[in-house]
């Protein structure tokens, strides 16, 4: 079973695959807007509302574990 987490913002939202998840902080050196933070050892989005669709984080992750939508894609 997959182990997904999903942090949603009125129109946006970012899901994380957390069995994907290393902790690899790539995602929180990239990001802008300090959207993400590490928690036990995985990524959480926990400033959601400061996402700027960049997809800075998207093009760093080394395992890909960072699914990115927007309402408006």
């Amino acid at each position: 079973m997959v182990n997904i987490k999903k942090w949603e913002d009125q129109d946006h939202w970012v899901e994380i695959d957390l069995d994907r998840c290393i902790g690899a902080e790539d995602c929180i050196i990239a990001c802008p807007v300090e959207v993400y933070k590490l928690v036990n050892g995985k990524i959480i989005a926990e400033n959601i509302g400061e996402c700027t669709d960049c997809m800075a984080c998207q093009d760093v992750c080394p395992t890909n574990a960072i699914l990115d939508h927007s309402a408006w894609e």
